[in-house]
């Protein structure tokens, strides 16, 4: 029943994504040119829940290490301008607004500085340029959507994860080569670290819209989701995502009750974190998820105590103003047998100090301060907003997901903001915060 209702409300985005998918493994650099005249011709039809859909899922597949999925990954940078240049167009025509990027205006003027100090300017130039197009542009187009569409939009992001995560048990049971990557699950992601943030994001998005309109899926359909979900995120074994999530989920209830009592919680937590790192392995063993959460790499860290060392050591070359966005990953890219050869292998794997490699202590600053009016303004709407903050930021000590644009993890935390912002006022002619 599910399933029909979810084919029979898509029918659009799902045949478009199929010849995406046929031209992009088969015809070759066909698509190149098919896929923007395609969405070019999906807006002049106004057919804008296919194009956002279609730009999640684009992103969704660019993280994938398959050759098959490559186009992806090569098209995704076309994709961004066409939806920033049809955002821009609505929000002439509409006056809608979305406009908590202005508070991240100082950062991107850094970023753009320190481009010239990056050995690839031009690629330095791109990632930047993607950065700001997806805090400008991409709210604002979501809200639109969401004019048009009501909780279709919703649902249809729901079921589209849903379905990327159960394609991805399903073909575990058939070719465990095409989900499995050393030895850990990873679906239809990159990565199992990469499978534990979609996830993890996903539940946040979940949780907040469903915790606005309670109504939106049915029981049965909210015991699916979670379910999915859940099973996901426990079998690819991404620990700083599971303790990401039940961070969100934790404070959630106490920032329900009361935020004075979520504070002093937080506080508490922060007291107490260092008595729950120093036993952490036995606490894990104890509930019996030896196996599934590798208690074996905890102390390690799975490398990442190396490449912060080495981030670090980067660091202060650069303290007060970094080499751009992309110099972390030329960097580890340029010392990867070295970093290899100390059982490392990746880039900085903490968002924090990615930032301070690529734009300066300053440029780390800025962004942090954005991020927290942000957040400070969305408390005021909502009082997941701090939790979410928590859960993040604690994400981002691990992985780095929040210092690139195109990825399927930051445009879920642009939706998250977007939704919270939007979602307590939609009767308004332009909503601003």
């Amino acid at each position: 029943m599910i399933i029909n209702q979810y084919l029979d409300s898509n029918k659009q985005f799902l045949i478009i994504g199929l010849i995406w998918l046929f031209v992009g493994i088969y015809l070759g650099p066909v698509y190149f040119v098919l896929i923007p005249a395609m969405l070019l011709l999906m807006y002049k039809k106004q057919m804008h829940l296919e194009i956002l859909l279609g730009f999640f899922l684009i992103l969704t597949l660019s993280d994938s290490r398959s050759q098959n999925f490559l186009f992806a990954a090569n098209i995704k940078n076309v994709y961004i301008v066409l939806i920033s240049l049809f955002s821009y167009q609505e929000m002439k025509n509409s006056n809608l607004r979305i406009d908590f990027y202005k508070y991240f205006l100082p950062f991107f003027i850094i970023a753009f500085i320190c481009i010239f100090f990056n050995p690839n300017m031009f690629l330095s130039f791109q990632k930047v340029l993607s950065y700001v197009l997806l805090f400008c542009f991409l709210p604002t187009y979501f809200l639109i959507v969401y004019k048009k569409y009501g909780d279709d939009l919703l649902r249809s992001i729901f079921w589209l994860v849903c379905v990327i995560l159960f394609l991805g048990i399903l073909f575990n049971f058939f070719n465990s080569n095409l989900t499995v990557l050393v030895g850990r699950y990873r679906g239809l992601l990159g990565n199992p670290n990469g499978l534990g943030l979609y996830v993890f994001l996903f539940l946040i998005f979940f949780s907040v819209v469903i915790n606005e309109k309670p109504d939106i899926v049915s029981r049965n359909e909210k015991i699916i989701i979670y379910g999915i979900c859940f099973f996901s995120l426990l079998k690819c074994g991404a620990r700083t995502s599971l303790a990401s999530t039940l961070i969100y989920f934790f404070f959630k209830k106490f920032y329900k009750l009361s935020p004075i009592i979520g504070f002093f919680i937080f506080i508490l937590t922060l007291v107490i974190y260092q008595i729950i790192s120093d036993n952490l392995i036995e606490i894990i063993t104890s509930l019996g998820l030896g196996d599934e959460l590798r208690v074996s790499t905890i102390e390690n860290g799975s490398g990442r105590e190396v490449a912060w060392k080495f981030a670090w050591e980067q660091i202060n070359q650069n303290f007060f103003l970094g080499k751009g966005f992309s110099y972390t990953e030329y960097i580890y890219r340029a010392n990867y047998e070295y970093l290899s050869l100390l059982g490392h292998e990746g880039a900085a794997h903490n968002s924090f100090l990615t930032f301070w490699l690529d734009v300066g202590i300053i440029g780390l600053v800025l962004f942090l301060m954005a991020l927290f009016v942000t957040f400070l303004n969305l408390a005021k709407l909502n009082r997941s907003a701090i939790p979410i903050l928590y859960a993040v930021l604690f994400s981002n000590q691990y992985e780095s997901w929040l210092t690139a644009s195109l990825n399927p993890f930051t445009i879920q935390f642009i939706f998250i903001i977007s939704f919270i912002f939007f979602a307590k006022h939609l009767s308004d002619d332009r909503i601003t915060n």
